[in-house]
């Protein structure tokens, strides 16, 4: 039995593998030169932005040609669906009134995941944290904020921020004003 394995085996590994050097360094090279030939800027038919050289960090920019760096205040941009915050404290799930621009915390009778989070309204800011590299880390959300409890600005229009939190945006979600 193991004869008519190993036999087999054989059989197939000299169909397979013409050559009796097919396991020699210099051939495993070229073969993987061979399969690994594709162009340093390739773009993808549905995506707006090119692969680049990884040597080469993507800026994040928003809608109004501004850079995302960290320190700068962005606000949350108009958008077709509300912007929503999951991963907040308890006690800033809820929406934001908006005349007041006062917090309004989640109706404790109505408890869903859809309003179990914090509705982020357009406008409120934040102070950027960090921007990754997209080519050094697979982040989808590169744009790391950080929103501050209490008010998140001076002077008249300023929401008032029940709790501190963290979260990660895309550009288009946010616009950098500072």
């Amino acid at each position: 039995m193991v004869r008519k394995l190993l036999s087999l085996a054989l059989s197939l590994m000299s169909i397979l593998l013409p050559t009796a050097n097919a396991f020699a360094p210099s051939a495993l090279l070229t073969q993987r030169q061979k399969t690994f030939l594709t162009p340093r800027s390739v773009t993808l038919a549905q995506s707006s932005a090119p692969f680049t050289d990884a040597t080469t960090p993507v800026v994040q920019v928003d809608s109004n040609g501004k850079v995302f760096s960290p320190g700068s205040i962005v606000a949350i941009a108009a958008t077709s669906t509300p912007v929503k915050a999951y991963q907040v404290p308890k006690a800033a799930f809820g929406t934001f009134d908006p005349q007041t621009r006062q917090f309004t915390p989640q109706d404790s009778g109505n408890v869903t995941r859809g309003t179990s989070c914090l509705v982020l309204p357009e406008g409120l800011r934040g102070e950027v944290m960090k921007v990754y590299d997209v080519n050094e880390w697979d982040r989808t959300h590169p744009i790391l904020v950080k929103f501050t409890e209490g008010s998140d600005r001076e002077g008249e229009g300023a929401f008032g921020i029940p709790k501190t939190f963290i979260m990660h945006f895309d550009a288009h979600e946010i616009i950098v004003v500072d």
